[in-house]
Order: C-alpha cells, then sequence, then structure tokens
C-alpha cells in the first residue's frame, strides 16, 4: 500500500468532538476522495477532469430504550467544529421520530484485529492520471486495425477513497479502496447496404485496471458490436437460457441482498434457514475479503472484521446477513453486513448514507459445466442470453426481466445466430415446488468472473419465458 493510503482521519476528527457531548452509544463514518474521469467522444477525449476533492462524514445517534432504540443520522462536509455540532444536532433531532425494535444493540470495538485485503490498486492510487491515460490507449489502439467498428463514446471514472470509522465504544479503523467505472460504446458500421448501425455498451465496476485484458476484449466488443446489426428477434415461450456472469449481476445482488438480509427477516419477507430455494447443486457466498472487489474491505461499515459467509448450501438457506441495528432485533450476533451504499442506487460517494444489512461481493463458486461451449453442448437447443438492457431486478417480488440486447440461439448444441429484441425473465426465489431462477439451474460454468458485487460463472437455466417473435 502507498504511503498516501490510510493518511486520512476523518471519522477520527469528527469523534474526538463528538465524545465531548455525547455518551450514548453513536458511531461516525468518514470518507476522503479524490475522483479523477476521462470522457471519451469516438476516439477523442472530450473531457478531462480531476483530482475532485471531497471530504465527509456521516453521524448516527443511538439512544437506548425499553425494548427498542432511537436512532438519528446526518451527514456533512462541514468539518469545523461548528458544523460537527451542528450534524449532531440534526441527527439528534431526527432520533425521537425513528424508533427501531432493537433489543439491544452491540456496536464492534477496537479489541478484534481486522484481516488485510487488497483493496487498492497500487498503480492507480500513486499515478492516477498516467494508469488512466494507459486505460485509454489500450482502449483505442485496437480499433487501429479493427475492420468497420469504432468507438461511440466512453466514460472512466475512478474512486480513490480514504475510508474510516470510529464509535462511542473506542473503535478506530482506516483503510483504503480503489473503484473504476468504466462505460463504453462500440458502433459497428459494415455491412450490406441499408443495414443499421449496431451498438455494443460495456459497463464495469471494478476495483483496479488491468489495461491489457480489457483492451484484449475490445476486438470481441467489435465482432458483438456487428452482430448487433444482423440480430434476428428471438423465438417465444418458455426455454432452457444460458445467463453469463455479467447479467447475473444486475439480477442476484439486488435481490438476495435484501431477501437473504436482516431487512427482510425482520419483515417475515426472508425464507428461513433450512428452507430450499436452489437447485442441489448450488452454493452462495458473501465474501467481503474477495481482493480487489470494489466492495470489499477488512471491516464493514460499521467496523466489525470482514469474513466469508454461507448464505446457501445445497440450495438451502444457512443464515442472513445483519448489520447491529437488524441483529439486535432479531437476538442474532451481527455478521459483518453493514453497508451504506444502495445497490440499486449506488454512489460514488457513501458516508451520505446510515449503514443497512447487504452483501458485499456474492459468490457462486464454479462447477462442472465447463466452457461456453461445453455449456451450449449440454443445453442443446434454446438461446444464451449476451446483454440485457436492464434487468429490472425487483427485491420484493424477486421478480426481474429486461430487454434482450444481445443474444444467440442454442440449436444442437451449438451457438448459433445472433438474436436482439424481445425479452426475458421471472422470478429469482419461489416457494417450494414453483418455478424460479435458483431453483431450476441445471448447468454451473467453470470459469468465475468478477463484475460489481457479483463474482461467479455463467449459469444455465431451464425454462425461463422469453417473450420475442
Amino acid at each position: 500500500m502507498s504511503e498516501r493510503a490510510g493518511s486520512a482521519d476523518t471519522a477520527l476528527r469528527v469523534a474526538d468532538r463528538i465524545r465531548r457531548r455525547r455518551s450514548t452509544p453513536w458511531d461516525v463514518f468518514g470518507e476522503s476522495i479524490q475522483r479523477y474521469e476521462v470522457h471519451l467522444n469516438g476516439k477523442a477525449v472530450e473531457m478531462s477532469r480531476g483530482p475532485i476533492h471531497l471530504e465527509g462524514y456521516g453521524i448516527r445517534d443511538i439512544e437506548p430504550r425499553e425494548g427498542s432504540v432511537g436512532v438519528g443520522f446526518s451527514a456533512s462536509t462541514d468539518l469545523s467544529n461548528e458544523g460537527v455540532d451542528r450534524t449532531l444536532a440534526e441527527a439528534e433531532r431526527a432520533r425521537p421520530f425513528a424508533s427501531f425494535p432493537a433489543k439491544s444493540l452491540e456496536l464492534p470495538s477496537g479489541d478484534a484485529r481486522p484481516p488485510e485485503v487488497d483493496t487498492i490498486d497500487r498503480d492507480l492510487w500513486d499515478r492516477p492520471e498516467a494508469t488512466l491515460a494507459g486505460l485509454v490507449q489500450a482502449l483505442l489502439a485496437p480499433f487501429d486495425r479493427s475492420n468497420g467498428a469504432a468507438p461511440s463514446f466512453g466514460s472512466i471514472r475512478a474512486t480513490l477513497s480514504e475510508e474510516t470509522i470510529a464509535n462511542s465504544n473506542g473503535l478506530e479503523r482506516k483503510f483504503a479502496r480503489t473503484s473504476v467505472e468504466l462505460e463504453f460504446a462500440v458502433r459497428s458500421a459494415k455491412g450490406p447496404e441499408g443495414s443499421p448501425p449496431g451498438e455494443y455498451w460495456v459497463n464495469r465496476l471494478l476495483g483496479r485496471i488491468d489495461p491489457k485484458a480489457i483492451g484484449s476484449e475490445v476486438e470481441v466488443w467489435c465482432r458483438k458490436a456487428g452482430e448487433v446489426r444482423h440480430a434476428k428477434p428471438p423465438p417465444s415461450g418458455d426455454l432452457d437460457v444460458v445467463l453469463p456472469s455479467d447479467v447475473l449481476a444486475d439480477i442476484l445482488p439486488a435481490i438476495l441482498g435484501f431477501r437473504l438480509g436482516g431487512a427482510a427477516a425482520l419483515r417475515g419477507m426472508m425464507p428461513i434457514p433450512g428452507t430450499v430455494v436452489g437447485s442441489p447443486g448450488l452454493e452462495l457466498y458473501d465474501d467481503g475479503l474477495l481482493p480487489h472487489a470494489p466492495a470489499s474491505g477488512p471491516c464493514d461499515d460499521e467496523g466489525w472484521p470482514q469474513y466469508r459467509r454461507h448464505l446457501l448450501h445445497q440450495g438451502e438457506v444457512t443464515a442472513p446477513l445483519y448489520d447491529a441495528l437488524h441483529a439486535g432485533a432479531l437476538g442474532q450476533p451481527p455478521s459483518a453486513s453493514a453497508r451504506r451504499d444502495p445497490i440499486a442506487f449506488a454512489s460514488w460517494f457513501r458516508f451520505s448514507n446510515a449503514p443497512s444489512p447487504g452483501p458485499s461481493t456474492l459468490v457462486i463458486p464454479p462447477g462442472s459445466g465447463g466452457s461456453e461451449r461445453e455449456m451450449a453442448e449440454a443445453v442443446g437447443d434454446g438461446l444464451w442470453v449476451d446483454q440485457l438492457g436492464y434487468a429490472f431486478p425487483d427485491p420484493i417480488s424477486s421478480a426481474f426481466g429486461g430487454e434482450i440486447r444481445l443474444g444467440h440461439r442454442i440449436v444442437g448444441g451449438k451457438i448459433g445466430e445472433p438474436v436482439r429484441g424481445g425479452t426475458v425473465g421471472g422470478q429469482l426465489l419461489a416457494r417450494p415446488g414453483e418455478h424460479s431462477l435458483l431453483s431450476s439451474v441445471v448447468h454451473i460454468g467453470s470459469e468465475s468472473r468478477l463484475n460489481a458485487r457479483l463474482f461467479g460463472p455463467d449459469l444455465a437455466i431451464e425454462g425461463l419465458t422469453v417473450a420475442g417473435e
């Protein structure tokens, strides 16, 4: 880790001020952020920005009551003594109106040493502008030899964050992390006269940059942009469908992060442990220590040391994800699952949000389904969905469904002609005996990929509903 990492003390400074005024429980989460952006228009760099500096903190003020706790929260970027006093007073004013049914509340102390985990891209941390320039070059260089494809637009946003946590229990935590948001579009205009242009969009959330690996993918994106031009509508019906990990990353974390968490358990919406919700061979973890995953860290956002949590074993629910409040309400120990970045509306800063239970990085271990070719052979006839426009995951109903931006027919065990348009969807979770994505996994691929909050392989699902022709 570079010398810069861990040098900020935002929450610790705020905590010194709070200790003079409060004797009841509280915690504070701080961030000191450097932000860099590069925006592309075709092959030209249209705009570069950075460093954009943002420093802020959020205070959670807690009042134990008989059978419940009052919880107030407020956030600010004003680190002056007056600003901290004002932010704490705002949290105090909100506390009487926010009663939470936690019979007890346990905040972490500094006694347990958090594990070490790689959370920063050292090149990006030490040389942000040069590293982003190298990524731009890696993205654009393949188009010098591309035939008929060109970049349409692109944005790269890098966040270098130093995070601090302190509380009334004597805890002080400091660590750093990097994350990169990549948005890139490739446009294909070569082909039979009259064919409309095709465009293939890429969206990635990464913990580090590997320009060589991303550069090698550009030729694949160019080919897929060409396939979009000539794609036909998919067939309709209940089909066997292969969903790659990039598509699953838009579905699983948003739904399972709620339905297998303390917020759903408190509302009676979580399947009780032991309930079968997935196929017999399906395993699922939440791993807060996965190296270079965007949500990994030595501790969660309350300061509890991170570890790997088993959520599904052989398709059965094992245990929920708890933060301190929901653990206290349900009589369980916290599971280091306090998150300040909502999955559906994630921001590049998190201090403005109070913690709630949620996953860090969901992990599905690879299976014996093999490569893409072997997965297609096992499916026989069906559909390979390469990309959805958006999956519209609904945590309450567990429904999902989106437009097929690009896919391929699977015919006779081979990946065939491209398809585009129509929709595919269903339920991620269902009651035992009813059809759902998790309960209908028939093949698990042998290669895992990381995208945002999911690290897993391709999954072949039996009988998903496709509306096409």
